[in-house]
């Protein structure tokens, strides 16, 4: 583990158009405007400013924390940094580490690796809760419960607690948790209360993401599409085909209008955001890996081999 962290990342003060690619200037790192995508949304994405950045790279990140904390993965290292400073406090390096989950109102984060799933305490990247087995596995939004999918069924566990506090037989693919403290769970295609029904047919869910404020949760399924669902709902509010080139990641906006996708592995990476209920492209950034929403409208990290930056509206400069 390593206290401090690397230099700051040097920015262009120039703004950040909806539709980029990320260059090295001779001011910095730059967001130079690309053509608008085929398909892109009636309104696009407003300009943005990058405020703080860290070289850092990143393959995956959430703003956790209530935007006090950000928790990324990069090739084999963990990091919490501080938001939107945007500076390392910790890092830490799991065998295997892969991929992570955060707990948006809480100091609290989700790590996998070579030995499974942990839930661990931010900054210090420390253990809470070990050998989680290979999961799903989900955190609630106040770090405060902790749901851990096992063969056939599905465990809640209250931290701190002796044994499970819920127990739901069923299968589950991907687990979240909405803002009320509702557990939604992927089994086969479908999304929805834990164990309530079978295994739908169809491409399954791979990975499951909630909004911070609505309650509304975005799915990837193992072919690239993505499907947005409303709590209670039996159908999806929207289906559709992520972009061939971002099919490695899902999360969704606070307000649940947004869905960001990224390419965590791959040698051209691409990160778009979308409209939730028909997939039109509204932010762009080629050679980024991965975006995540801050808990302000507009405010997102975005993330690559390069390192990662807060951006936010020049309002808020």
């Amino acid at each position: 583990m390593r206290r401090g962290g690397p230099p700051i990342l040097p920015l262009d003060a120039a703004g950040v158009p909806p539709y980029a690619r990320v260059e090295r200037g001779a001011r910095g790192l730059r967001f130079a405007p690309l053509p608008a995508p085929e398909g892109a949304a009636a309104e696009p994405g407003a300009p943005l400013r990058a405020m703080a950045g860290a070289p850092a790279a990143l393959r995956r990140a959430a703003v956790v924390a209530d935007g006090a904390l950000v928790l990324g993965v990069g090739a084999g290292v963990a990091y919490t940094l501080r938001a939107p400073a945007m500076q390392v406090i910790h890092d830490r390096r799991p065998p295997g580490l892969d991929r992570a989950a955060g707990a948006a109102g809480a100091n609290a984060g989700l790590l996998h690796g070579a030995d499974g799933w942990r839930m661990v305490v931010l900054p210090s990247l420390g253990d809470v809760a070990a050998d989680l087995g290979p999961g799903p596995v989900a955190l609630r939004p106040d770090g405060r419960r902790l749901a851990v999918a096992l063969e056939g069924r599905v465990e809640e566990h209250d931290l701190p607690g002796d044994g499970p506090a819920a127990v739901h037989e069923g299968p589950a693919d991907a687990l979240a948790y909405l803002p009320d403290g509702t557990l939604l769970a992927a089994a086969g295609a479908a999304v929805g209360a834990p164990g309530a029904a079978p295994a739908a047919d169809g491409p399954p869910v791979v990975e499951l993401h909630a909004a911070a404020a609505a309650p509304r949760a975005a799915a990837l399924h193992a072919d690239g599409t993505v499907t947005v669902w409303e709590a209670g709902a039996a159908e999806p509010l929207g289906r559709w085909a992520a972009p061939p080139e971002a099919r490695g990641s899902v999360a969704l906006s606070p307000d649940g209008a947004l869905v960001a996708l990224g390419s965590p592995e791959g040698d051209a990476p691409v990160a778009v955001v979308v409209d939730a209920r028909g997939g039109a492209p509204v932010r762009v950034v080629e050679g980024a890996r991965a975006i995540a929403f801050g808990p302000e409208p507009g405010t997102l990290v975005v993330s690559g081999d390069w390192g990662c930056a807060w951006l936010s509206p020049p309002e808020e400069a």
